[in-house]
């Protein structure tokens, strides 16, 4: 499987993330972005902090990016925490 994969955060509850994440990791994905845009910015940083708060050690926060892009007219924030699983 590849090295890196890409969660964009939407309306599903937050532990479906976490599971989503962890099955990831143990699937052989070494990276993983966690993107949230507009009102899910607030979601993504705390789907990262629940996923830190339950791996502790086991994951790194490797980058975190911020940017506005144009969607239908309109310029929407978004986050992508990149996260990273500690061989």
């Amino acid at each position: 499987m590849g090295e890196e994969s890409k969660i964009t955060i939407g309306n599903k509850p937050l532990i479906d993330y976490i599971v989503s994440l962890a099955i990831l990791f143990n699937q052989g994905i070494r990276r993983i972005i966690i993107r949230g845009s507009g009102d899910k910015i607030s979601k993504a940083i705390a789907v990262y902090n629940a996923l830190k708060e339950r791996m502790g050690d086991a994951v790194k926060l490797n980058d975190v990016r911020i940017g506005s892009e144009n969607r239908r007219g309109r310029m929407v924030s978004y986050i992508e925490i990149v996260v990273e699983k500690v061989l």
